[in-house]
């Protein structure tokens, strides 16, 4: 019963209305087909900042089905509340079933349905004044074409349990956020946004710019029979799945759907999920040599890549790409590419693809920045036992005494034999029982030492080098950059018993084991290049 708005026609400031004008009756005159268009919250009733509300009860507010009719909130602090006693029924709020209605600067919350529902085409939710939504069904129901929900607040409830749908797309061509204040604010929902086919197809959506924080279930689903999307520029942190598109099921697979220019973090599920048979089919790229002077790998023939900075968990297969590292780069017509990025040795990188129809897969496996070339140089013995390799040039004959008969600070040398407990040895005060006649670059022996010593020596490597194992104790010289040893030794897998490091200067063994041991039991935190490990 509050009288709460002046009703314009765009050319005089109000026309007449009833002297007791409730939000029933301004849309029931601005319906009738009188020259009033807006109707606009007056902030001497509604202040800005009270939040003042008009409860909506179980009878509902008449749709605004005037062509191009406004409800105009900004500058006043009004707002509707949900306030149905049904348990069974939805209620949904203000319904723009006109086409090009609109509604901005209000607030909306409890509607068990959809708080705002735009059936008509081209309607607006938001836009320079934004909306704000909290604990509704759904915020904004879309089932009309071309509509744009932007720059508006929406969240879940205050208290408990993320709850609720933010955007719920069933009609075309709409667009939901924008650059920077169209963007949308999701945050404390069950899901984002929501795009759901039909049977004559839903396409062209837009997704972009959109911030969207700690959502329980998806960000952005794109589910069967919808087609056409483009999620782009938005950041996605905390949600359980980022972007997932679904499978058929009675509706076609959701297809040609493109991802790029996003950005993910703190996601304990994946960030790009896409069922089988979805978008094309088309795969992920492998990245197979990234370093500071360039990137390389393999994708789809004509691709597109999208090569992000990955967020990596040691050892395991749920990265995921955080930023893009610049623009993309298309493969060529075998499915080469490469990429000169600005990335550092030590980072990660991780990329998706985008095949000519718009399918974007899912980011493939991980990729360590490598420094380009491996380079071991000399190595030092302490007094005791060493576990090292020799990196000189050529192989080097073993005399009487070693490194030379001026220095002979080496009495013993052994080389293990891979899958076994036996040894080839030398030993300085006997020729007797010498085994091993020279030292071979590259490969591990044990020197046992009465003073410090350097081996002079040096090689650099830059091409993977494969380390063939044995089932048993092998000696390995890790050709590699630093790296957590869950990486390291990844490819080994469920095969991979134990590593052990020699410590020369406690003389004792440093052990990481299979990796399933707590972190403050592991004494290797890294694996380091040119050093050798007992695998």
């Amino acid at each position: 019963g509050r009288s709460l708005c002046h009703i314009h026609d765009g050319r005089a400031r109000h026309v007449s209305a009833p002297s007791n004008c409730t939000l029933k009756t301004a849309i029931a005159v601005v319906n009738s087909g009188s020259a009033a268009t807006t109707i606009r919250f007056d902030a001497g009733v509604f202040p800005a900042g009270s939040e003042t509300v008009i409860a909506v009860g179980s009878a509902p507010l008449p749709a605004l089905t005037r062509p191009g009719a406004a409800v105009d909130g900004a500058g006043a602090g009004g707002g509707l509340r949900g306030g149905s006693a049904s348990l069974s029924t939805p209620q949904d709020g203000l319904r723009l079933a006109g086409a090009g209605t609109s509604v901005r600067g209000l607030t909306f919350e409890g509607f068990t349905g959809a708080c705002v529902v735009a059936d008509g085409d081209g309607s607006a939710v938001g836009g320079s004044a934004g909306n704000t939504f909290r604990g509704c069904g759904v915020a904004v129901r879309v089932s009309g074409a071309a509509v744009s929900v932007s720059g508006n607040e929406i969240s879940g409830p205050a208290e408990g349990e993320r709850a609720g749908t933010g955007v719920a797309v069933t009609a075309s061509g709409s667009v939901i956020g924008g650059s920077g204040a169209a963007a949308n604010r999701f945050t404390r929902l069950e899901h984002g946004v929501k795009v759901a086919g039909s049977a004559g197809g839903v396409t062209g959506t837009r997704i972009e710019g959109n911030d969207f924080d700690d959502i329980a279930g998806i960000c952005v689903a794109l589910e069967p029979g919808s087609s056409g999307t483009l999620v782009s520029a938005n950041s996605f942190r905390r949600c359980g799945t980022g972007i997932s598109v679904a499978a058929a099921n009675d509706l076609p697979a959701s297809s040609r759907n493109t991802f790029r220019a996003n950005t993910f973090a703190e996601l304990p599920g994946p960030a790009i999920e896409v069922a089988t048979g979805a978008n094309g089919g088309v795969g992920h790229p492998s990245i197979s040599r990234a370093t500071p002077a360039g990137i390389q790998g393999t994708a789809c023939p004509g691709c597109v890549v999208e090569i992000y900075l990955a967020a990596h968990t040691p050892g395991s297969s749920g990265d995921y790409g955080t930023v893009p590292l610049g623009p993309p780069v298309a493969a060529s017509a075998s499915g080469q590419f490469a990429a000169s990025l600005p990335v550092s040795p030590g980072q990660w990188i991780i990329a998706t693809a985008t095949d000519a129809d718009g399918n974007t897969s899912t980011f493939g496996a991980s990729a360590r920045v490598g420094a380009g070339a491996v380079v071991c140089g000399n190595v030092h013995l302490l007094p005791g036992w060493n576990h090292v390799a020799y990196f000189g040039s050529q192989p080097l004959l073993l005399g009487d005494a070693f490194p030379s008969s001026a220095n002979p600070a080496v009495t013993a040398i052994y080389e293990a034999i891979d899958g076994t407990n036996g040894y080839r040895r030398w030993l300085a005060a006997t020729p007797a029982g010498r085994t091993l006649a020279a030292l071979e670059p590259g490969r591990e022996y044990w020197f046992l030492a009465t003073t410090p010593v350097t081996l002079e020596g040096g090689f650099s490597v830059s091409f993977p080098v494969p380390a063939p194992l044995q089932a048993g104790w092998n000696d390995v010289v890790y050709i590699g950059g630093s790296a957590d040893p869950r990486d390291a030794f990844a490819s080994l897998g469920d095969r991979l018993l134990q590593v052990a490091k020699w410590d020369a200067a406690r003389q004792r063994w440093l052990r990481y084991g299979d990796g399933r041991a707590p972190a403050w039991a592991l004494e290797l935190p890294h694996v380091e290049a040119c050093s050798v490990y007992q695998v």
